[in-house]
């Protein structure tokens, strides 16, 4: 089912929820990763924004054909997850939705937020982000300048184009987004 765009929920709530993530003390409101059941990501992300729950849910904009005209959809980035940080309270309280098929306790979470700022901030400047093959750790860069300066990540080289692929370990996915090879530096 496709959703008008003013009845997509935010892909991000509250807005400052990756920015002062690791600034809190250590306390009892972890990272968590809901695997959601089939196309469930939108109806959760709803539910835990009228609880209060923060989550991130990065989404792309993806254009779908019909008979008569051309529509666009935001659909999820990485289908099947979305990204929320609660308490145990509020991991209960997400797993009342019956829209979640197990819950991803984070182990590092550190790396999680440096990995979905990342992430966040491609999508923000509306840069053309692409489903990629999630890469073992290897080559390693540093975006040097640019919009994306300081962002880490593994370049691929595809043709007359270098990506940037930026992963979230945790879940085993990727993304890539195009850049300059005289962007990075390694790591």
């Amino acid at each position: 089912m496709t959703l008008s765009p003013e009845k997509n929920p935010s892909p991000i709530f509250p807005e400052d929820l990756l920015e002062n993530a690791d600034a809190l003390p250590a306390d009892s409101i972890s990272w968590r990763i809901a695997h959601v059941k089939s196309r469930r990501e939108k109806a959760l992300a709803g539910y835990l924004a009228d609880r209060g729950i923060g989550y991130f849910l990065p989404m792309v904009r993806r254009r779908q054909s019909s008979a008569k005209r051309v529509r666009y959809s935001l659909l999820p980035l990485f289908p099947g997850y979305l990204f929320f940080k609660a308490d145990d309270p509020g991991r209960y309280t997400a797993l009342r939705s019956n829209q979640i098929a197990r819950v991803i306790d984070v182990s590092d979470p550190v790396t999680l937020v440096r990995e979905l700022r990342g992430i966040h901030q491609a999508l923000c400047l509306g840069l053309p982000v692409f489903p990629a093959d999630f890469l073992h750790p290897g080559r390693r860069v540093r975006v040097t300048r640019g919009p994306l300066k300081d962002v880490e990540g593994v370049v691929v080289r595809t043709d007359k184009h270098f990506r940037l692929v930026l992963s979230v370990s945790s879940i085993m996915q990727s993304v890539s987004v195009e850049l300059d090879s005289d962007m990075v530096e390694p790591v």
